[in-house]
């Protein structure tokens, strides 16, 4: 190698003034040619010595060499002072060795001297040979200490360039000089590139993750959850991928996800649970589908899963499946008191349909004890459901005593805490006065129903009503915005024949914003009751708008048969005979062949159109339910 110091350019220098000196002191500052060749021969001989002294250099390579083993040498054996001696012996012996200049700037930075490393490795970098990576991410990291933050920027992106993103320490080194500047654009690209060198490292997988969520990147999040997934097969991931679907609503693509699915995991299970609850915000049919066919076709099965399979089933009426899978539910599910309690709640519904009142009874009190005794409030109703009321009285009566007793402890009687058990307090309170009231008035329905032209039964159903009243009325003065027992409230004195009290009750329910309540209801029974009093046309108008209202309502395009059968009597009201036929005849439950008043329209409706056969087939059974009704007698007296 030739090496030409500033040392010897400068002696040339001052050789070629002197040599011009000299000779300008002889003719005046004009050099003769005499003078030139005398200069040329000096300038001659001087570039010999140079060229012998790069000569005498280029033999230095061999003791740069030599001394390059034993640092590696002096290394391996753990002595890094006589290490670094040869380092610098060997760079000193080539100063034209790019690896070796950096190789000083190295050990400059080990000794903490990073100012002096700094100007070793800038001069290093001006050598002739191919940068690498190690050392571009030398100056980058010299130059971050610096605190020269766009020097350093450039030469961590040239040193990953060099190695073509390959570097995983370069890399981490690149992320924390970003996050010192909160570059957060550029750390989530670096992160990407990043976490699948480090498989995802957890700690670094949630950095990633929270700055994906701080800058509103959703289908980053879900994506980064899907690689993370294909990279460690962790199901949890796949989980929150999965959810992440879910919450950007793009459920094709949660499904897909989903009918892979074959393992009976908490994961796997969560996983159709969240698919299940979002496709049953648009469409139940779906997700009753979709949770049929993981269960029975994937084998995907767990207590938690036959739980939900069991409500679907029972909602779409295949009873003995639903039972099946309700009692795995409710025995399996005992540490999960929520869903083994309703499971037992909807076993002990079945039990009503199947008229099983025993076994409606025996699984209510299962779901009070799954749930430590805090179910009381249904248990009571299952009582009056089943007729059990004597025994749902004596028990309401007992709770309600208890709760009324209940005062706070004195002393810290203004605490957080008691406040809060007030609150609990003043809700089981409601909570058992109004049952108390619904069970007196199952009990006053009861009872008329059985003949409902016995004026000592009228009289015992009316003294029920007006007790139930008095709870309601305690009720709605302390509460007059719980619109659900202004409802109850209401029905209940259109039963005990108050009529002006329970329209203006419901109106004024109708007038309330955002109620907790069935508004089609509401309006169904409102307007059935102005369509059977049929006092005047304008009532009788409204109440059939009503009740077109509650059939628009219905969710799912099914009417309620019930609210069919206030639409045709409200036709037959209006003379409109074969228009109340056809709607009638949409009813298909066999719930309403026990219905004294279906068969009451029907007859009616019948006997308008002089269908003979028909009517008289239809009071027969009118008859049967109700031998001393009004109707009955009036046919039969013709």
């Amino acid at each position: 190698m030739l090496f030409v110091s500033l040392a010897m350019v400068a002696t040339l220098f001052t050789m070629s003034l002197s040599l011009g000196a000299c000779a300008s002191s002889k003719k005046g500052g004009a050099l003769t040619a005499a003078d030139s060749a005398a200069i040329a021969m000096a300038v001659n001989a001087k570039l010999d010595s140079i060229q012998r002294a790069a000569e005498d250099l280029s033999q230095n390579v061999d003791a740069a060499h030599e001394s390059f083993i034993r640092a590696q040498e002096m290394e391996l054996r753990g002595e890094k002072a006589l290490a670094n001696v040869f380092w610098q012996h060997a760079a000193e012996s080539d100063p034209n060795s790019r690896y070796l200049a950096f190789k000083l700037a190295e050990i400059m930075m080990s000794q903490g001297s990073d100012s002096l490393a700094l100007i070793q490795a800038q001069r290093a970098h001006k050598l002739k040979g191919r940068p690498t990576a190690s050392q571009l991410g030398m100056l980058a990291h010299l130059y971050v200490k610096d605190g020269r933050a766009d020097s350093a920027r450039k030469y961590f992106n040239a040193a990953l360039d060099t190695s073509r993103y390959q570097d995983m320490t370069l890399l981490y080194d690149y992320s924390l000089f970003l996050e010192a500047v909160q570059d957060t654009k550029e750390l989530t690209r670096v992160y990407d590139l990043l976490l699948p060198q480090v498989n995802y490292m957890p700690t670094l997988f949630q950095r990633q993750l929270k700055l994906l969520l701080d800058q509103g990147k959703d289908s980053a999040v879900v994506e980064l959850f899907e690689k993370g997934h294909e990279a460690t097969g962790d199901k949890k991931m796949l989980l929150q991928m999965v959810q992440g679907l879910v919450f950007q609503q793009r459920l094709k693509e949660a499904k897909a996800v989903v009918d892979t699915l074959t393992e009976s995991t908490q994961d796997d299970e969560s996983m159709i649970v969240l698919l299940m609850s979002a496709l049953a915000e648009t469409s139940r049919d779906s997700a009753y589908a979709m949770l049929k066919k993981k269960y029975y076709v994937d084998q995907v099965r767990t207590p938690m899963l036959a739980n939900f399979l069991g409500h679907y089933e029972h909602m779409f009426d295949d009873l003995d499946s639903a039972k099946k899978h309700l009692k795995i539910a409710a025995e399996q599910l005992g540490d999960q008191r929520v869903y083994a309690t309703n499971a037992y709640h909807a076993l002990s519904a079945i039990a009503f349909k199947e008229k099983k009142n025993k076994d409606a009874v025996r699984y209510a009190e299962k779901a009070d004890s799954v749930a430590l005794g805090s179910d009381k409030a249904a248990l009571a109703l299952t009582y009056g459901t089943a007729g059990l009321y004597s025994k749902a009285y004596k028990m309401l009566d007992s709770v309600i005593a208890v709760w009324d007793k209940w005062t706070p402890m004195e002393g810290i009687a203004d605490s957080a805490s008691i406040q809060r058990m007030k609150v609990d307090v003043e809700r089981n309170r409601r909570q058992f006065r109004s049952v108390y009231a619904r069970i007196l008035c199952v009990e006053a329905q009861e009872v008329w129903q059985k003949d409902i032209a016995d004026s000592a039964r009228i009289k015992k159903a009316l003294a029920l009503r007006e007790k139930a009243d008095g709870f309601y009325k305690e009720l709605a003065t302390k509460d007059t915005s719980d619109a659900g027992v202004l409802v109850l409230m209401a029905m209940n004195l259109e039963r005990m024949d108050r009529y002006e009290e329970a329209f203006a009750l419901f109106e004024k329910i109708l007038k309330i914003k955002n109620a907790t309540i069935d508004r089609a209801e509401v309006l169904n029974y409102y307007g059935y009751t102005l369509i059977d009093l049929n006092r005047n046309a304008a009532e009788l108008d409204k109440g059939i708008a009503m009740v077109d209202q509650a059939l628009l309502m219905e969710k799912n395009g099914q009417p309620s048969e019930a609210y069919l059968d206030s639409r045709a009597w409200g036709f037959y009201r209006k003379g409109k005979f074969e228009d109340a036929l056809t709607v009638m005849k949409l009813i298909k439950s066999p719930h309403f062949d026990d219905d004294y008043v279906y068969w009451e329209h029907m007859a009616a409706i019948y006997d308008a159109l002089g269908m003979k056969a028909e009517t008289k087939a239809a009071y027969k059974k009118l008859k049967k339910l109700q031998p001393h009704h009004p109707a009955v007698k009036k046919f039969y007296k013709k």
